[in-house]
């Protein structure tokens, strides 16, 4: 009987080779061809992720272009602190008067300190109120606003003979008591507000004839550390405005206003396309160490000198005077190798202080080596000299006279400064404006 299945041909051995090495060949470029396309793939995603880091690169640069670095260096109260407010004003946004409000303590506080000041220059001098009642009411107010000086509380912690201990806790007491004395030597502490009470009875003291002659006789004291601060004498000079009850700080009693800078602060400013980048930093001499972690990648150096301080000393260190360490810093500063490429903005600040200091005091009888005429210009030059021939020889120097209190002479000034620092970016980077 015939079968109903088929019976299968078997193909010869030859052919059944040549099939075999047929389908291997087909195999081989199917997979040589998804090979291609993943590898063409990933080449160009690996090319795209390129591109995206050199176009990042490519903005980086042209940002660092238009990031300009300004490192504010100098003394205490040499006016760095009030040149950022300055560029605030003219460049920020113009400190509006809900931020203006809350430096209404401050001022206050001034005030405050300043009356604590003649009160007790009253009682070395034996000066009294013109009546009793207001002789006792001042005695309450001291009582009721002491300020204490911070260096003299932090040295009533330990004794001399702790300093010399070389080990145990008393010793790293007196140490650590003693560093803090020189960083904030020139800060005193106020104790509590202002009452509404207080600022009456402010203003009834300041119309008193034995107080306004305690307040003139601390005006004459030289160099002491009980005399007038300028601020003290621009807020009592005005006290009747900073006491009103309707009282808002204005922009030249923000510039008047006297906070030391502790540790540093950063700031940034956008004019013309540019993006300045403002570093304030604490000058006390026992902070300057800390300068150097700051000086990488900076565009300018701006230096500040206070003219008005050639007859003082440094509050941290009574035996050195204060113009003669900031020529000593600055020489420091501009001779370090980490700042030797670049530029440096000098800024012989408070001239208007220095003017009216030498109408009642000899320039010539604290820097001995000045022999010139006692007027502005003639010591301005020599000041000027001083610090250039401080300065390495390849180094680019700008000086300003400047008043950083003084809102319309800043304004000119502020604008020839961006632009120099504008210039000096330009060469810096080759960029464009």
């Amino acid at each position: 009987m015939a079968s109903s299945q088929k019976e299968k041909v078997a193909c010869p051995p030859e052919q059944s080779v040549a099939m075999e090495t047929k389908r291997k060949g087909k195999l081989k470029r199917v997979t040589k061809a998804l090979s291609l396309s993943a590898m063409g793939k990933i080449s160009k995603d690996a090319m795209k992720r390129s591109q995206s880091i050199d176009n990042q690169i490519q903005q980086d640069q042209e940002q660092k272009k238009n990031e300009l670095t300004l490192l504010l260096l100098g003394g205490a109260y040499s006016g760095k602190s009030t040149f950022v407010k300055q560029l605030r004003i003219h460049y920020g946004d113009g400190f509006p008067e809900e931020e203006r409000l809350p430096y209404t303590n401050q001022v206050h506080e001034t005030v405050s300190g300043a009356a604590i000041k003649i009160i007790e220059h009253m009682q070395s001098e034996h000066i009294r109120f013109e009546s009793e009642e207001l002789q006792n009411a001042a005695a309450d107010f001291h009582q009721r606003n002491p300020v204490v000086n911070f260096n003299d509380m932090l040295t009533k912690s330990y004794t001399a003979d702790d300093m010399q201990t070389a080990r145990g806790a008393n010793s790293l007491l007196a140490m650590a008591c003693n560093e803090l004395g020189k960083r904030f030597a020139y800060m005193n502490v106020k104790c509590g507000g202002l009452s509404k009470q207080d600022q009456d009875l402010l203003l009834e003291m300041w119309k008193d004839e034995g107080f306004q002659r305690g307040f003139k006789g601390l005006l004459t004291a030289k160099c002491s550390v009980r005399s007038i601060r300028p601020q003290e004498l621009y807020f009592c000079s005005n006290i009747s405005r900073m006491l009103a009850e309707d009282y808002v700080p204005s922009h030249q009693d923000i510039l008047f206003i006297r906070r030391p800078t502790l540790g540093v602060i950063e700031h940034h400013f956008n004019v013309d396309d540019f993006i300045y980048r403002v570093i304030d930093v604490a000058g006390q001499k026992s902070q300057r160490k800390k300068w150097i972690h700051l000086f990488e990648n900076v565009t300018v150096v701006l230096f500040f000198v206070s003219l008005s301080a050639f007859d003082e000393n440094l509050e941290e260190d009574e035996a050195l005077n204060t113009l003669q360490d900031s020529l000593q810093t600055f020489r420091e500063v501009s001779h370090n190798h980490y700042l030797d490429k670049t530029d440096f903005l000098l800024f012989l600040n408070k001239f208007d202080l220095f003017a009216e200091k030498l109408r009642s005091t000899k320039f010539s009888a604290h820097i001995q080596d000045y022999d010139g005429d006692n007027t502005p210009e003639a010591c301005i030059k020599y000041i000027r000299e001083q610090f250039h021939q401080h300065r390495p020889c390849h180094k680019q120097v700008y000086t300003h006279v400047s008043c950083a209190t003084d809102v319309v002479m800043m304004s000119d000034l502020l604008s020839k400064v961006l632009n120099i620092v504008a210039e000096i970016n330009f060469r810096k980077t080759g960029g464009l404006f």
